[in-house]
């Protein structure tokens, strides 16, 4: 038997809107065109490789801000694989609804959209069944797999599930496709969507691809798809980096730091090793007391320096709180509150806004 070949990719996450990033205008158009641009590279992909199928695991395009134009872009680059058996299950973000992209136009007659129930096509000439069932909804709390599947109709054929769900989830009520590994251990490859970082799980047949091109600070790392191979019911993968651009974190420690300048300089050398990238800078240590740290003016003579640059300032003035309480002002009674509202906190985050407005509150009694 031939040699088979998928590419397994998905969460792009077409004409996003990159709201509460702290991007531009400008950039955010950027941005939403680097993500037109991953995907006509993952169609370059399957023509260079001479890919048999395509699977599309979810959230392709956002159904609340997609343009037409984009879904023309789409289907275009589609119908420049004609040969690919192309598969799409539509995920939280592009459910099949009426007025959905996928429902109301015409897709290239290699494309195949899966619904929500779960339904089985068949390849008799690669011997393959791809079984898949796609959110209809922005919720789906229950499974849409845990339903008479007649895997054993497909025994001698490679069987693979495409879907966008959450495997083996820790919450009581999961909104986003809640599936079990046990019902899907007799598949020889599952293709998912929903997380954006790839995830192997279960013998690694059990598949995040993750997004191509990372969307945001929690979407660390190397972004991309996965290519596999297909002979005699056995499936080799590998991962295939296709993002542009990376977001970036890096912790600068300023304690021995007396002066602005010395904290410009320290950022300065970390995005120089990231400049086409997005980073954020997260400046920690005990700051002196002497040191006045303007984060705003830091990002202004600095921002030219990288793709995008966020600094947040973490950092702890050297005083000490102990003595300071022991004073009988208004520093000691500011200091001696703010620390009980921390002691009482509800979160982390909580906490970490009191003593922030702690470190402000000290810096301006101070001046």
């Amino acid at each position: 038997m031939e040699q088979i070949r998928f590419i397994h990719c998905g969460d792009v996450h077409l004409d996003a809107r990159f709201t509460g990033t702290g991007l531009t205008d400008n950039k955010a158009k950027e941005r939403r065109q680097e993500l037109r641009d991953v995907f006509t590279r993952i169609i370059d992909e399957c023509i260079k490789r001479q890919v048999n199928l395509l699977l599309i695991s979810g959230d392709l395009f956002e159904h609340e801000y997609i343009s037409r134009t984009t879904i023309t872009f789409v289907i275009n680059q589609l119908s420049r694989i004609p040969n690919v058996k192309i598969f799409i299950t539509p995920g939280n973000h592009d459910p099949y609804v009426a007025n959905s992209y996928y429902a109301m136009l015409n897709w290239p007659e290699n494309v195949h959209i899966f619904k929500n129930k779960i339904e089985c096509i068949t390849l008799p000439e690669y011997s393959i069944a791809v079984y898949g069932a796609g959110f209809s909804q922005k919720y789906q709390y229950d499974s849409m797999i845990n339903k008479p599947l007649n895997i054993q109709d497909n025994q001698k054929k490679t069987k693979i599930l495409l879907t966008h769900g959450t495997i083996d989830s820790i919450s009581e009520e999961c909104e986003y496709h809640p599936i079990q590994s046990q019902e899907i251990e007799e598949f020889d490859y599952v293709a998912l969507g929903h997380y954006h970082t790839i995830k192997k799980m279960k013998n690694k047949k059990i598949i995040y691809c993750g997004s191509p091109e990372p969307l945001g600070f929690d979407e660390q790392g190397e972004h991309g798809i996965i290519v596999g191979e297909i002979e005699n019911q056995k499936i080799n993968i590998e991962f295939v980096k296709m993002n542009k651009r990376n977001y970036i974190t890096k912790e600068i420690d300023i304690t021995e730091t007396y002066t602005i300048e010395e904290v410009e300089e320290q950022i300065k050398n970390k995005v120089e090793e990231t400049k086409k990238h997005l980073i954020k800078i997260i400046l920690i240590g005990r700051r002196k007391k002497e040191l006045v740290l303007d984060v705003a003016l830091l990002n202004s003579r600095l921002e030219h320096k990288s793709y995008y640059l966020k600094i947040i300032d973490n950092t702890k003035c050297d005083y000490d709180l102990e003595e300071l309480i022991k004073q009988p002002n208004l520093k000691g009674v500011f200091v001696k509150n703010m620390l009980n509202a921390i002691e009482n906190a509800t979160d982390k985050f909580e906490k970490e806004k009191f003593n922030h407005a702690l470190q402000l509150g000290l810096d301006a009694i101070d001046i």
